[in-house]
């Protein structure tokens, strides 16, 4: 179909009131809403005022989605300070519980704040103390075990369970002592035996299975970048949510170990197979000293492909196969069916977008101007616009191949922007065959564009736009609505000008089984608030079925004051956490390496990190 005659089909944006249409498309910088950047430090909770719209009948359950806070200028945000919130919804309220997500090392950072064990932003990127290790924020992703059990996931350090009650974390899943250093050996020879945060890096989606009670996740590193790849390394872990973990080295068809150049943000299970895909975010050694060269990422996805009747107990490595994706994406998710052997995976066509790149501040900008301090770390704009893909592996007794006459790429030269979160009936669990799922487009801010990231993208592979015809128009945030049967876009909404939506997540009907049979929840970030009401920070509710038409009710809150959020969580029903659940025994690890601390580090252990995990 045509772009202009799919155009003229979201008759949405014509039949919102004034109120809430209340700026143009084609609207510039200024009616970005630079709030994203702020979000309060402190806990709050209440009940949602209703800005627009009706909220349907037949809504409810719970949904949770975490965020990221900029700590500072340059400080990317969706990897910054985490918080987790929870609304719940009934028919007649909805009510709201935010908190900061105060892992061990967050609580330290929060309360040490002189040299030389204060922690420090590399890069924009992390933050490390020579005397303590590295900070995990645990902010990219809820996720749900089963059982009423939860848990946030983070690229940059290990998973924690939290109380789907309190909000509260519980337990890191595996004790530090059963993942690895993610550092090079020769820095890892260097780290201090006193260190309370190792560097652990793993994926961001880590994969509950509900049926087969299985978790899989990686542990991986020892290289920088595609430097020290021999000492590079993959460990696919296999937990029974109730003992310690179970690892496996993952060893190349030609028998030299796997590992990762760039990132792992998701993973994808079948019902015979894991597969490990490398994503589009590559964090560059040199932005770790403060030089902002870009290295482009490239236009394929590497996937370590496994068969699970592999992974055999007595044995502590597994083979896998290695192909290439002639494609760069982020978010991946597989069909759970793997019938004959056949794989089928649908995620974003990122093209020439960066999501390791921050606007850093006083970065040159494309179109001319420097990035203020105030959007400094504020994800760069894409010099490109993305689409959305299908793809399809076969897995043969020792060998994968893609089934490349099956490959399908779509894309939309105003729609797909800034091609972000999924959304779909599960949430990272996986259907036998996914029939629908729905996009998070960010947009495109023309005063985003960062003149050394066109600049390092310029001759980037099957390109839209190039750096002479990117638009000079913004384009906003997009959900969109794709139709996995016959892989086309069926429905969209595009958001006013001064709107940033992200976060996604579906909310099924009652009693439904249909994957778009239900509601979208979206956390929108306003410069205008709706009715003028509120600080901004909104969530918009949609029909499902029926994008087009517009939010079907938006709530917010003046005291519910969030940045920029990452993925969100969905279910029906939550309960306390089931007493007898597993915790890990960290408690002892950090007694024993109090003794070689100061004092003011001994005190926060003493009383804020044992109470709540000792």
């Amino acid at each position: 179909m045509e772009r202009r005659t799919f155009l003229k089909g979201l008759t949405g944006l014509a039949i919102m009131p004034r109120d809430i249409l209340a700026t143009e498309v084609t609207a510039t910088h200024s009616l970005f809403p630079e709030t994203i950047m702020d979000a309060s430090m402190t806990s709050a909770s209440g009940e949602m005022h209703l800005l627009y719209g009706q909220l349907p009948s037949n809504i409810s359950g719970h949904v949770f989605f975490a965020e990221g806070i900029s700590l500072e200028k340059d400080h990317l945000s969706p990897g910054g300070r985490g918080a987790l919130t929870r609304l719940d919804f009934s028919q007649d309220t909805v009510l709201f519980m935010r908190k900061m997500i105060d892992t061990p090392s967050a609580l330290m950072q929060k309360h040490i704040h002189y040299w030389p064990d204060r922690f420090r932003l590399m890069g924009g990127m992390a933050y490390y103390s020579p005397s303590m290790g590295f900070v995990n924020y645990c902010n990219t992703a809820p996720n749900y075990l089963g059982d009423n059990r939860f848990a946030l996931s983070y690229e940059g350090g290990v998973p924690y369970e939290f109380d789907a009650t309190t909000l509260d974390l519980v337990t890191p899943i595996g004790h530090y002592d059963e993942w690895r250093s993610s550092l090079p050996p020769f820095m890892d020879a260097l780290t201090p035996d006193k260190w309370l945060f190792p560097q652990v890096r793993t994926t961001g989606h880590p994969y509950f299975d509900l049926g087969s009670e299985e978790c899989f996740t990686i542990n991986y590193g020892g290289n920088v970048s595609n430097t020290g790849t021999r000492h590079g390394f993959i460990r696919l872990i296999r937990w029974d949510k109730s003992h310690k973990l179970k690892g496996w080295e993952v060893i190349g068809r030609d028998g030299k170990p796997a590992y990762i150049s760039a990132t792992a943000h998701s993973l994808g299970v079948t019902r015979n197979h894991v597969l490990i895909f490398e994503t589009a975010a590559q964090v560059e050694p040199l932005r770790m000293i403060g030089i902002r060269s870009v290295y482009a990422q490239q236009h394929r996805t590497p996937v370590w492909v496994i068969r699970k009747k592999d992974l055999h107990d007595n044995h502590g490595i597994v083979i896998a196969d290695y192909i290439e994706l002639n494609f760069d994406t982020s978010d991946v998710m597989c069909n759970y069916d793997d019938y004959d052997n056949e794989i089928t995976l649908y995620g974003q066509y990122l093209g020439a977008m960066d999501k390791s790149e921050a606007q850093y501040a006083r970065d040159k900008l494309l179109f001319g101007g420097r990035v203020s301090d105030r959007l400094a770390g504020y994800p760069a704009a894409p010099v490109d616009v993305g689409g959305l893909v299908r793809a399809r592996i076969q897995v043969l007794p020792d060998s994968a191949r893609e089934i490349s006459g099956d490959f399908q790429l779509i894309r939309d030269d105003q729609l797909f922007w800034d091609m972000n979160d999924p959304a779909y009936r599960g949430h990272f669990q996986f259907p036998e065959t996914f029939d629908h799922i729905y996009w998070a487009a960010v947009g495109y801010r023309k005063d985003h564009v960062v003149e050394r990231v066109a600049h390092a993208y310029r001759d980037y592979p099957n390109r839209y736009f190039t750096n002479d015809s990117l638009p000079e128009v913004d384009q906003p945030s997009a959900l969109v609505h794709m139709d996995c049967r016959q892989m086309r876009v069926t429905d969209a909404y595009q958001f006013p000008a001064d709107c940033v939506m992200r976060t996604p997540q579906f909310m099924s009907r009652p009693d439904s089984t249909e994957q778009d049979d239900g509601y979208l929840f979206t956390a929108v970030v306003r410069k205008h608030a709706t009715n003028n009401s509120g600080n901004g920070k909104e969530v918009w509710i949609f029909d499902a079925k029926n994008l087009a038409q517009g939010p079907l009710a938006i709530l917010g809150h003046p005291d519910l004051n969030f940045a920029t959020t990452n993925h969100a969580l969905w279910v029906p029903e939550i309960g306390p956490r089931p007493l007898d659940a597993y915790r890990a025994n960290i408690g002892d690890f950090f007694r024993s390496r109090m003794p070689d601390h100061r004092r003011a580090v001994r005190n926060v252990i003493e009383q804020q990190i044992l109470p709540r995990f000792g």
